[in-house]
């Protein structure tokens, strides 16, 4: 039996020995499997847990949109759109350098028509100003020899160059209505506000305020020799409706408050940049053009996510760069369009655009003016669509002439009353143009170089007044610069009055570089001009009574500033003025005495020009600062 066993286990030995091996090998395969699956496991709750835990985000890089090269002044170069303007699609019309948006592609919705743009927020309540609506409905017409154009041989060859696209009539074409009604956002869109250029300022300040508190600063840089903020340099700051501020592309944590105010300031490192007015941080990420910005752009003001702006130098690195106004998409930050200032229809050589531009809601026009000595009229042809804004935009100029040797061009920003528009030009012509026709009707010689924007008022009367003030430069270095109130109807003159004396020593001279700010309410008599380079004070401030041009006050500064005065006002009706120097000192002054009431010492030159929503002051300096202050 042991022999038959012991035969039997050598004979079949090698079954047995197989089987435990495959066992031990499946066990094998099982632990390993085991040991991957906890593995995974354990990495799945490390990512996940590594998801949940709050960072650092790092800093979004900028838009970067390159000027391209000019390659010289002449003319040879395409005309006015280098930028191809296909049909409008259910995107935004992309610039071809440009990367797509990383948002998710909204499906086709079908457009709504030009006339229904939305989402359209609600018009705020604001208060009335007691003129009949007719006051703002008032035909212009040469008022004296002097304004006639016929007559008065101030200008020459001015030409109307029209695509023909686009037809604007006597009763189907351009009629803005008053400065309150200029947009339906709640905040400051433009340059001074509106279309009369007669603000700066959103909502109210508190009652007897003592003190200017610096509440937080942003550094910025500069190109070349431009540093900072310039001259006009004033930014806008709308609080989004809550529907088109998840539209756009600002950040989750900014998005996501409610009452957000976003400050958005082109500056002369060519930077467009998007903040929190509460605090300084950036919403978005910044655009850079690649080339200095001096002048103050301007954001749809029919709640319309557009958003304009002039480039004033055109030089970087000794070298040309394309220069014009461009405008952008403010869901994506997408170019649209570029509107060149090399332009063949234009009797100058410069290409720079300080103008802010107006857009009328009616028709869906921008208007915009260059140093180039062209007046533009853009039928804009927006279209919406869900998560998408796109143009096609038309273009007609009108071109002039002047008669006297001088530069001719407008660096100021273009005023608009009913269908008309008001500019001066660098020889100090001022001119009141037909928007519907694009024809002159009426000039006026305001005596030398004529930079400050003109500002309109209607009065109770009946009368239409415009403010303007001109520099000492074509003059000379010593003399007087010139304040005025002239009939903008008629064009006729009512009042002017010559500053304290100016004397200059370099090529940018004296006078008013400011724009006047008009009185409301408490100061609803008085017209503030900002002069600069006055011999015994190095400049100053005028309150001058509307109806005579007699000073009311004056306030010698201890130095110049090109800062245009800001009227503000508190909830008890109290009204004040704030205006910024070349020291850096930014001025709250009662605005019935000119006594200070409150002072804020800020690094480097304040020329640009504050823009102020409630108790908060937004204003950058020479000294690559932009400031957030807060008024107590």
């Amino acid at each position: 039996m042991n022999e038959k066993r012991n035969a039997a286990q050598r004979g079949a030995p090698k079954r047995p020995a197989r089987a435990r091996r495959l066992r031990q090998r499946r066990i094998r395969n099982i632990a390993v499997a085991s040991l991957c699956l906890t593995s995974a496991l354990i990495l799945g709750s490390l990512i996940a847990l590594n998801a949940l835990t709050p960072k650092q985000r790092p800093a979004a890089p900028e838009v970067e949109v390159a000027a391209p090269p000019l390659g010289g002044l002449d003319y040879d170069g395409p005309a006015l759109d280098t930028v191809p303007r296909p049909a409008p699609t259910q995107d935004a019309i992309p610039i071809p350098t440009e990367a797509p948006t990383a948002e998710p592609t909204a499906a086709p919705v079908t457009p709504e028509p030009t006339a229904t743009l939305e989402p359209v927020p609600e018009t705020q309540q604001k208060p009335a100003d007691g003129l009949s609506a007719a006051m703002y409905r008032q035909a212009a017409a040469p008022g004296a020899e002097y304004t006639d154009p016929a007559l008065n041989n101030l200008l020459r060859d001015t030409k109307v160059i029209d695509d023909g696209s686009a037809v604007f009539t006597a009763d189907s074409g351009i009629h803005m209505g008053a400065s309150s009604e200029y947009t339906v956002l709640e905040g400051v869109t433009t340059f001074r506000g509106s279309n009369y250029r007669d603000g700066g300022a959103y909502g109210l300040i508190p009652d007897d305020p003592s003190a200017l508190l610096v509440a937080w600063q942003k550094r910025i840089h500069g190109i070349d020799n431009w540093t900072g903020v310039g001259w006009t340099g004033q930014a806008s700051a709308i609080r989004w409706p809550a529907d088109l501020r998840a539209r756009m592309n600002i950040s989750r944590a900014k998005k996501a408050r409610d009452g957000l105010v976003e400050v958005i300031y082109a500056t002369l490192d060519g930077h467009i940049y998007f903040l929190d007015m509460a605090d300084g941080e950036e919403t978005r990420k910044a655009i850079n053009i690649g080339a200095p910005i001096k002048g103050s752009l301007a954001v749809d003001p029919r709640g319309v996510p557009l958003l304009y702006c002039g480039q004033g130098i055109y030089e970087v690195s000794g070298k040309r760069v394309a220069c014009g106004t461009r405008i952008w998409s403010l869901i994506d930050q997408k170019q649209l369009f570029f509107l060149d200032g090399k332009d063949p229809n234009a009797h100058r050589n410069w290409y720079a655009f300080d103008c802010s531009p107006l857009v009328d809601a009616a028709t869906d026009t921008l208007i915009t003016a260059g140093e180039n000595g062209v007046l533009y009229r853009v039928k804009l042809n927006t279209v919406q669509r869900a998560g998408s804004v796109s143009i096609d935009p038309t273009v007609t100029r009108y071109t002039y002439q002047q008669t006297a040797d001088g530069k001719l061009g407008t660096e100021n920003s273009i005023a608009v009353y009913n269908n008309y528009v008001y500019f001066a030009t660098n020889l100090g012509i001022i001119q009141c143009v037909d928007l519907n026709t694009m024809r002159l009707v009426w000039s006026f010689d305001a005596r030398d170089d004529t930079d400050a924007s003109l500002v309109i008022e209607p009065e109770g009367d009946g009368l239409v007044a415009l403010y303007a003030v001109n520099e000492l430069d074509k003059r000379g270095h010593d003399g007087a610069c010139q304040m005025f109130k002239l009939n903008a109807l008629t064009g006729e003159l009512i009042w002017a009055r010559d500053s304290d004396p100016i004397h200059q020593e370099d090529e940018n001279g004296g006078g008013g570089f400011a724009t006047p700010a008009v009185g409301k309410g408490e100061l609803a008599n008085l017209v503030f001009f900002h002069i600069c380079r006055t011999v015994d004070s190095r400049g100053m401030l005028y309150a001058l009574d509307k109806q005579t041009g007699e000073t009311v006050w004056s306030l010698p500064m201890k130095s110049y500033g090109w800062s245009s005065p800001t009227c503000l006002y508190s909830a008890n009706g109290k009204g004040y003025v704030l205006v910024g120097s070349s020291s850096g000192r930014l001025s709250l002054l009662d605005g019935l005495t000119g006594a200070p009431v409150a002072q804020a010492e800020l690094n480097g030159n304040i020329e640009g020009t504050p823009v102020v929503f409630d108790d908060m002051i937004v204003v950058g300096t020479r000294g690559s600062m932009i400031y957030g202050i807060k008024i107590l």
